[in-house]
């Protein structure tokens, strides 16, 4: 039921109707994830601290980390309020204008039972569009009451960063009732990088998710979910302000009935708060500063469900979001809005048709259509001292003076799937969506910048379009299984954060400083993933997975910054099934290529990053309802930074990071777990 990322390679890979196709989400289940109980591991054994850790091994899917907790997605080279992170389908924005405020980074990992990756065409049921795709966690377990009991808990200790992890949780049916409930808690210290440099990585976290379940019959079945998780304390080395005591709590449930056989109403809805606080009170500084807020997020839904006597599928509904955001800078005698009271609110209406053309091809159309509205309802508050809207104008011109506005949005798209041959199954899907700007983009008051100088949003900034081209092949036998995606998008008005202007007098801020903001260009994105994974003899196998993305802004005639570099990862290993301990023993090498930055006056952040390959290896044994192991990470010592890894930004409470020194990754690490799971 844990260890979600432990599964991402053997995950089950569907589409919307279930067939084993590998384009349009990727789906990982808690109770059927491997690595834990089976005899031989997947690669990333180990407790995920949180979900961020989790969903980073997936192919196309890299992270931007502000701290060693602090990490924000990214999909085939698309970032920011572009990935819809959602709780059954409640959105879950970042908290944070500074992105450090991620739903993946602050909820424990193993509170949900699973969750899925659209990375391409995504169903037009999941909600507002999302152009880059959508994180979909889930409190539910399978499908209910037809799952099986279970329990089950584990421990882990991370020996360099002298820290530990653990989860205990458990799912239980009685009768038309069910319930499933699950606690994690995690404290990891500071981190030795492979030069000896003594990362401040400090990250304390707990928190518990409860969901219940009942079924009367089988036309009827209500479910209630509820979720906590609080961040004692996370060291953002790349910012001067840390994470400390903040709460993220969300509620939400559902109510499904069949009127007949053929047909099926389904409710939702859910609520979620995040009440976000920064300060400096570890880092040396001149003066105390402190940054509050609370980002709070409705959604609510139904749609109708009907399936023909010869198999094809209609779905209908609407749903209805809103998000309300405020933080606030408290430095000594002023006050700054980061986020001046923020409000958003999205209708939409969808249909989706799925044709049965052949006993084995399917096509599936869909559209939907949104009305957005936003506003920043205190845009005449103060930023250093200065009105927040002529600060819009100042850096935007005069259109930014207005603060609300009104944008119709939305997606369609075409997914075709089908089995070329036994064994051979491809999907080739085409789609339009257009998204409003996000929060930060178009909102974000004058504030400090990653990497040095000033950031404003642009309340001008319109809707974003993306056209996309997607292919998938699967190619399965008894003993191996390659999936291989190529992709390729359009933005014609990709929006991206560029130099806009300097600051000027009076003070605060000093005279001659950077300001970045947010303009429109015309962009493109090409790539490809690939997933191996073979069984060349009984108990032992290779893994192998890949992912690349390239991105040009046609009119600089360059490459764009915010873009991951190519990575390639191989495992290796052997069991002993035979044995009544049951030992196994995996190596694995992750190779990450070399990535320059294109582009650094607009996105100084990222320095020139080399290439690099870490080793990692694992071992351990599993006997009856126990498994032990212990994993060794950068076998070798390597030091090595990561490209979306920002400098440091102050002087750390502790370690001997420099400020302005690149962030290096973790040295060797030795983790030793034990779990046990029940039945």
């Amino acid at each position: 039921m844990f260890l979600l990322g432990a599964g991402v390679l053997r995950a089950q890979t569907t589409t919307a109707n279930d067939e084993p196709v590998r384009l349009d989400k990727v789906t990982v289940r808690g109770d059927a994830v491997p690595g834990l109980f089976d005899v031989a591991p997947a690669s990333s054994e180990g407790l995920p601290s949180n979900l961020a850790a989790t969903v980073a091994t997936i192919p196309g899917l890299a992270m931007h980390h502000m701290g060693a907790a602090a990490a924000e997605p990214l999909l085939r080279g698309l970032g920011s309020d572009r990935v819809v992170t959602t709780l059954d389908g409640l959105p879950l924005p970042n908290a944070s204008p500074t992105r450090t405020a991620s739903p993946l980074a602050l909820i424990s990992g193993g509170l949900v039972a699973g969750f899925e990756v659209s990375k391409a065409v995504p169903s037009v049921t999941l909600g507002p569009p999302a152009n880059a795709g959508y994180v979909q966690l889930t409190l539910t377990p399978g499908d209910g009451a037809d799952q099986p009991d279970t329990s089950y808990a584990g421990a882990e200790w991370d020996l360099d960063r002298d820290g530990s992890d653990a989860l205990a949780g458990v799912a239980a049916h009685r009768g038309t009732a069910s319930l499933r409930a699950a606690a994690a808690a995690h404290s990891l210290g500071n981190y030795t990088s492979g030069d000896g440099t003594v990362v401040p990585a400090e990250d304390r976290n707990e928190g518990a998710a409860l969901e219940l379940g009942w079924q009367p019959d089988p036309s009827h079945r209500l479910r209630l979910g509820a979720l906590f998780s609080r961040q004692e304390l996370a060291v953002n080395s790349a910012l001067p302000l840390d994470t400390r005591g903040t709460n993220t709590m969300a509620a939400n449930g559902g109510y499904d009935w069949a009127g007949s056989d053929q047909t099926w109403i389904a409710t939702r809805f859910g609520v979620g708060i995040t009440q976000p606080h920064l300060d400096n009170r570890g880092p040396p500084a001149p003066a105390l500063i402190t940054a509050d807020g609370r980002t709070l997020s409705l959604a609510a839904g139904i749609s109708v469900r009907h399936k023909t006597a010869h198999g094809d599928e209609v779905i209908a509904g609407i749903d209805a979001t809103q998000e309300d955001r405020r933080l606030q800078r408290n430095r000594p005698g002023a006050v700054d809005l980061l986020w001046p009271d923020l409000h958003q609110q999205d209708l939409g209406g969808f249909a989706e048709f799925t044709r049965v053309m052949t006993a084995d091809w399917k096509l599936r159309i869909g559209a939907r259509l949104d009305t957005a509205e936003s506003e920043a309802r205190a845009a005449d508050g103060l930023a250093f001292n200065r009105s927040i809207r002529d600060l819009y104008v100042a850096y935007n011109g005069p259109a930014a003076a207005r603060t609300a506005q009104s944008d119709l949005a939305g997606a369609a798209n075409a997914l075709l799937t089908g089995q070329l041959a036994t064994g051979f199954t491809t999907s080739l899907g085409t789609g339009f969506s257009r998204q409003p700007a996000g929060a930060s983009e178009r909102y974000r008051a004058f504030s400090d910048a990653l990497g040095g100088g000033y950031e404003i949003g642009n309340p001008a900034a319109g809707t974003e379009d993306k056209y996309e081209l997607a292919w998938g092949l699967r190619w399965q036998r008894p003993t191996f299984l390659v999936n291989v995606d190529l992709f390729g998008s359009y933005l014609p008005d990709y929006l991206h954060r560029t130099r806009v202007g300097m600051t000027t007098p009076p003070p605060p801020p000093a005279p001659g400083a950077i300001v970045y903001g947010y303009r429109s260009t015309e962009a493109d994105f090409w790539g490809g993933e690939l997933e191996l994974q073979w069984q060349p003899a009984k108990d032992s196998w290779l893994q192998l997975t890949g992912a690349s993305v390239e991105a040009t802004d046609r009119n600089a005639h360059r490459h764009l910054p915010e873009i991951p570099p190519a990575s390639l990862a191989l495992a290796a290993g052997h069991a002993w099934s035979g044995l009544s301990f049951k030992p196994w023993i995996e190596f694995g090498l992750g190779f990450t290529a070399s990535q320059r930055n294109p582009a650094p006056d607009d996105m100084p952040v990222f320095a020139d990053a080399s290439a690099f390959t870490l080793a990692n290896l694992q071992a351990g044994f599993s006997w009856r309802r126990i498994r032990l192991s212990c994993v060794v990470g950068n076998l070798f010592d390597r030091n090595y930074h990561e490209y979306l890894s920002p400098p440091a930004a102050a002087s750390p409470p502790s370690g001997n990071l420099l400020p302005g020194a690149r962030i290096p990754g973790p040295g060797r690490s030795v983790t030793l777990m034990i779990s046990y799971r029940g039945r």
